[in-house]
């Protein structure tokens, strides 16, 4: 069996020239959009920093004419302090936009030049500081804050409109090189697109007549293809021949593939909705269980407190205990329920917890005043180690929820006469904290899992969510919270991101 290698070589040929016109026209029109794309993005960058530096302008003259305004204008009072933050959300802004161009730029020379800008955002900002602080002091009307006035009014607009020509010019010299750009790009294009034709009208004359002069000849015999039959123009052994005789082979396969093809599809996409639907019935459900519980025992609690409250009000000594008791118990569970919502809505994303400075030691005192009278029933003991000026980065009240629920745990399962320790210490920006307790610690096997929601190691004991909602907050307080040594007892070690200020 020979094969007539004319056919192939012109098709191969005929093929690497249009592919090699389609790539080099690709790249072009590549290189130029990536380009173009450089230099639209660098001057829309700059007209945005121009934009803001022109917005700064507006509120500090906006401030300034808050501090014009004559005292006792409102309600006979002293003069207003206008607020500075929109001032310094300007600035804010311009040093995103700066700190973005610096990131935007594609060598370390010209990064350092572009930083050099910065300096005169910081000067802004300092001048800006500077007077705030002198009229603060000294209001306008008087000498000290007209002088501050004058030295701000022949600093700061030079610097603001240095710096919008600056970027000005970037954004008119971006525009340029786009314009300049696009000449050669659409020189580059008319030439492959003269090009194309002629390799086109030389491959169709050489290989493309002949071969479709033979495939006329084919489909004028395509009926008897199918019984076996072989057109004049396909008969020998070439590559059109055996194209038409892996052709019909090919057909046929094809056909069957198919057909088990579609039957799989149908099948696996039956099976998919009907999982859907499974799974979007279980997510309904398990909301609706949530609110429920939220309605149903919320409501009674709320009422069964309010009622409580008015009972504690009865003369009787013995009377209003049972009612404190009733009270107390009726916002413990409260504080459940709550958690096991809390729970819920942290895990489908709806809480955010709040970033701001925590006295540690203060929170720890605060969640054991919460369960000092259930720790005293339990017989269990707690020693605090804790330094007095330890502040970290949390939410105070989810983070005093956690201690909380830490001691509740030893309470319950640490066994009366059992002592829990809690310390601290501060290093490499973290707050370093132990809780650890006297108790018989974990079941065998347990380990990690008391972190899972609801883990229990038989019907009488587990930790329910406590330790869970502690991952929870600690972990998304920026933190870790992990197990800590295999003697007796149970400790947790914890860690918390220092307070930085802000």
């Amino acid at each position: 069996m020979t094969c007539q290698p004319s056919l192939r070589m012109r098709l191969w040929l005929g093929a690497a020239v249009l592919a090699l016109l389609a790539v080099t026209a690709a790249g072009i029109g590549a290189w130029g959009l990536q380009r173009m794309q450089s230099h639209a993005a660098e001057a829309m960058a700059a007209q945005r920093r121009i934009e803001a530096y022109d917005a700064l302008s507006v509120r500090v003259s906006q401030w300034m004419l808050g501090w014009m305004a004559p005292p006792g204008t409102v309600s006979g009072g002293p003069r207003p302090r206008p607020d500075n933050a929109p001032v310094r959300d300007a600035l804010d802004h311009i040093d995103r936009l700066l700190g973005q161009d610096v990131e935007a730029a594609t060598s370390e020379a010209e990064a350092t030049i572009r930083a050099r800008q910065s300096l005169n955002a910081a000067r802004l900002r300092a001048l800006f500081r500077q007077l705030d602080t002198t009229l603060r002091a000294n209001p306008p009307d008087t000498p000290a804050g007209q002088a501050a006035l004058a030295f701000h009014a022949a600093q700061s607009p030079g610097t603001v409109v240095a710096q919008v020509e600056h970027e000005t010019r970037r954004r008119d010299v971006a525009l340029a090189s786009m314009e300049a750009l696009r000449r050669p790009v659409l020189l580059a294009a008319a030439m492959i697109a003269a090009i194309a034709p002629l390799v086109l009208v030389g491959l169709y004359l050489v290989v493309l007549r002949p071969l479709f002069r033979r495939l006329s000849q084919a489909t004028a015999f395509a009926p008897s293809m199918a019984m076996g039959d072989l057109p004049p123009g396909a008969a020998g052994h070439d590559e059109l021949g055996l194209m038409f005789a892996r052709l019909r082979q090919q057909a046929a396969r094809i056909r069957r593939r198919r057909d088990r093809l579609e039957t799989i599809v149908e099948e696996r996409t039956a099976e998919l909705s009907a999982a859907n639907e499974r799974l979007a019935l279980v997510d309904l459900r398990r909301r609706r269980f949530f609110a429920d519980v939220g309605h149903e025992l919320r409501t009674p609690l709320t009422v069964i407190m309010g009622e409580a409250e008015l009972g504690a009000r009865h003369p009787d000594a013995e009377t209003r205990a049972s009612f404190d008791t009733i009270g107390t118990r009726a916002q413990r569970l409260f504080r459940r329920i709550e958690d096991l919502l809390r729970i819920a809505r942290s895990e489908s994303g709806q809480l955010e917890l709040a970033s701001e400075s925590v006295d540690l030691a203060g929170v720890v005192q605060a969640a054991l005043a919460d369960l000092a009278p259930v720790l005293k029933r339990a017989g269990v003991s707690v020693s605090l180690d804790l330094p007095p000026d330890l502040a970290v980065q949390g939410d105070a009240d989810w983070l005093r929820q956690v201690f909380a629920g830490l001691f509740e745990n030893a309470a319950k399962y640490a066994g009366r006469g059992a002592s829990v320790t809690v310390s601290a210490r501060a290093g490499n920006g973290e707050a370093h904290i132990t809780v650890a307790d006297t108790g018989p610690g974990l079941p065998d096997g347990m380990g990690e899992a008391i972190f899972d929601r609801f883990t229990r190691d038989d019907e009488s004991t587990g930790f329910g969510v406590g330790l869970a909602l502690a991952r929870w907050v600690v972990e998304t307080s920026g933190g870790s919270v992990r197990l800590a040594g295999s003697g007796p007892g149970l400790a947790l070690e914890m860690t918390l991101p220092l307070w930085k200020g802000g």
